[in-house]
């Protein structure tokens, strides 16, 4: 069953193609971990977004370093942009909720993987 999450504001659309979960033990403690992967297909708003937060410079492609510094930020900043877009449309919080519970990562073109990790109530 496809799922569609689309944002209002521009046309970044995201389609949910697979989600799962399991409920991991890795400690001995007791606690217990939800992980939950879910398949996304970006349109092509989304996709290009993302292709706007890719740098493929590299250090010595500037005269100093505080211009690398500079170039590295704005692209983190995009990518935290993109990040943000991302969970907003899959309901899973607001963009600054961010924290590295979230892993978003390309598997395929405008195929990408999100997979997050809660510790369960005890």
């Amino acid at each position: 069953m496809k799922e569609r999450h689309q944002m209002m504001s521009k046309d970044f659309a995201v389609e949910v193609i697979a989600k799962g979960s399991y409920e991991d033990r890795p400690f001995e403690d007791g606690t217990v971990y939800t992980v939950e992967a879910t398949t996304i297909h970006l349109n092509h708003a989304a996709l290009n977004e993302w292709i706007l937060s890719e740098t493929s410079n590299s250090r010595d492609c500037y005269e100093t370093d505080q211009k690398w510094e500079e170039h590295k930020a704005e692209y983190a900043r995009r990518r935290e942009g993109f990040y943000g877009d991302i969970i907003e449309a899959l309901g899973l919080g607001m963009r600054g909720d961010f924290d590295g519970s979230i892993s978003i990562t390309r598997a395929q073109s405008e195929v990408f993987t999100v997979v997050r990790i809660w510790a369960n109530a005890q």
